[in-house]
C-alpha cells in the first residue's frame, strides 16, 4: 500500500501540467502576497474614500486591459502551434508582426482614451482628469507586455514565464508604495502600476531574445485578423466585465463608505478566481499543441479541474469560516461590516473560477460559441446591477449566480465538442 502511494505521489510530481502549475504557482503566490500587501498598505495609506476610488480605478484598467489579455492568448496560441511544427522562423515573424501591431493600435487606442478621459473622469467621481490620464499611459505600456510573455508561454517556457509572472506583485508593492508613501495618493498609485509595467516588459524580453537568436529569418506568418480574435476577445471582455464591474458599480450606486468595504471584501475575495489562473496559464498551450496535434486533451481537462476545485475549494472555505478575522487583521477597523460580504464573496467566486478553466479549455480548442454566452451574462450582470443596487449582497449574488449557469452551460459545451469525452 506503502509502496502504491508512493509510485503514485511520483508519478503526480513528474506530470508535465502538475509541476508547470506548481511553479507558476508559486510565482503567484508572492505576487499574490506583495498584491494584497499593496492593497493593505493603500487601505492604510489612502482615505477609505481614496482608496474606493483607486480600485475602480484599476478595475476600469483591467475591463480596457481586454484587447492586451486577448492578444496574449492568440500569440500564445500560434507559438504552441508553431513549436509543436518545430518551425522557430515562424515564432520569430510572429514576434515581428506582433510588434508592429500593438505599436499602431496601442497608439490610436490611447488617443482615444484621452478624448474621452474627461467623461470617465465625471463617471467615476473623481477629483480631477490627472489620475485617469495616468490610467490611460498604464494602458499604453500594458498593450506592449503582452507579446514577450505570451511568446515565452506559447515556447513553454515557463521558468521566465514564472519569474516574470512572480515579479509583478513585488514590483507593483514596491513603486506604488513608495509613490504614495512620499504624498501623492491615488496618482502615485497608478504611476507605480505604470513603472512597474515597463519594468516587466524588459524582465520578459531579455530570454526571449536568446530564444530567437538562433532562428532563421522571420517566416511569413498568419495576419493577426478578427476572425480568429474575436471569440478571445469576447471572451476576455465577457470576463472581466463580470469580475470587475461590480467594483465601478458599487462605486457609482453606493456611498464611498461602502465602496471602500466592498472593495476590502472584493480583494480578499477574489483570491478564490485567480488561484486557478495558473492553471489555465499552464494548461492553454499544452491544449493548444494536443489539439494541433490532434492529440487527447481530456486528462489535461480532468487534472486542471481537479486542482481547481481542490485550490479553489479551500481558499471559499477558508474565508466563510474565518471573515472576521482574516478582514480585520488585515485591513483593520476602519473596514468593519466587510467581513460578512467576504464570507460568500469566497463562495460567489468559486464558479467564477471554475468557469475561467472552461472558457481557456473551450478557447485552446479554437471553441466559438461559448463566448457569446459570457458576453450575455456580463450584459445582464451589468443591467440586473445597474437596475438594483439596493444591497451589497445582490451585487455578490449576481455575479456568483450567472457565474453558475455559465458552468453548467460550459460542460455541456464541452462534452458536446469532445464527442463524449473521445478527444
Amino acid at each position: 500500500m506503502i509502496k502504491r502511494g508512493f509510485h503514485f505521489s511520483r508519478k503526480v510530481f513528474y506530470d508535465k501540467l502538475v509541476r508547470t502549475s506548481a511553479w507558476l504557482f508559486a510565482g503567484f503566490f508572492i505576487s499574490s502576497l506583495f498584491n494584497y500587501a499593496f492593497q493593505i498598505a493603500m487601505g492604510r495609506l489612502l482615505s477609505p474614500e481614496e482608496f474606493g476610488f483607486m480600485n475602480a480605478l484599476l478595475g476600469v484598467f483591467v475591463i480596457l486591459s481586454v484587447p492586451v489579455v486577448t492578444l496574449l492568448m492568440i500569440l500564445s496560441k500560434k507559438t504552441a502551434e508553431y513549436r509543436a511544427k518545430k518551425n522557430l522562423s515562424q515564432v520569430k515573424g510572429l514576434f515581428t508582426l506582433a510588434n508592429k501591431f500593438v505599436s499602431k493600435f496601442g497608439l490610436i487606442g490611447f488617443v482615444l482614451f484621452m478624448a474621452v478621459s474627461g467623461y470617465l473622469a465625471d463617471y467615476l467621481h473623481a477629483p480631477n482628469v490627472v489620475p485617469v490620464f495616468i490610467l490611460g499611459l498604464c494602458l499604453l505600456t500594458a498593450v506592449a507586455l503582452p507579446v514577450n510573455t505570451a511568446i515565452l508561454q506559447g515556447l513553454q517556457d515557463y521558468f521566465w514565464y514564472g519569474i516574470n509572472q512572480g515579479l509583478l506583485g513585488p514590483l507593483k508593492f514596491l513603486f506604488c508604495v513608495l509613490l504614495v508613501f512620499y504624498g501623492l495618493g491615488v496618482n502615485g498609485a497608478m504611476a507605480g502600476v505604470l513603472a512597474t509595467n515597463v519594468v516587466l516588459w524588459f524582465i520578459a524580453f531579455m530570454p526571449l531574445r536568446r530564444h530567437l537568436q538562433g532562428a532563421d529569418n522571420p517566416s511569413s506568418v498568419e495576419p493577426l485578423s478578427w476572425k480568429h480574435s474575436l471569440p478571445v476577445l469576447i471572451t476576455n471582455l465577457a470576463f472581466s466585465i463580470m469580475t470587475q464591474i461590480d467594483i465601478v458599480l458599487v462605486n457609482r450606486y453606493f456611498s464611498a463608505q461602502e465602496a471602500a468595504v466592498y472593495a476590502a471584501a472584493a480583494v480578499l475575495g477574489r483570491t478564490v478566481m485567480y488561484i486557478p489562473g495558473t492553471i489555465v496559464q499552464a494548461m492553454y498551450p499544452m491544449v493548444s499543441e494536443q489539439h494541433t496535434l490532434n492529440g487527447d486533451t481530456r486528462s489535461l481537462l480532468l487534472k486542471s479541474l481537479l486542482l481547481t476545485l481542490s485550490l479553489s475549494g479551500a481558499g471559499a472555505l477558508i474565508f466563510f469560516v474565518a471573515p472576521d478575522l482574516i478582514l480585520t487583521t488585515l485591513f483593520g477597523a476602519r473596514y468593519a461590516g466587510g467581513e460578512v460580504l467576504l464570507k460568500y464573496f469566497g463562495l460567489a467566486m468559486l464558479p467564477v473560477a471554475l468557469m475561467m478553466l472552461m472558457s481557456g479549455y473551450l478557447l485552446a480548442r479554437g471553441e466559438s460559441k461559448f463566448p457569446y454566452f459570457m458576453l450575455l451574462a456580463a450584459v445582464a450582470e451589468f443591467v440586473l446591477i445597474s437596475m438594483c443596487h439596493d444591497s451589497l449582497y445582490w451585487v455578490i449574488g449576481v455575479m456568483g449566480g450567472l457565474s453558475a449557469i455559465l458552468v453548467a452551460l460550459g460542460v455541456m459545451r464541452i462534452w458536446t465538442i469532445t464527442s463524449s469525452w473521445k478527444h
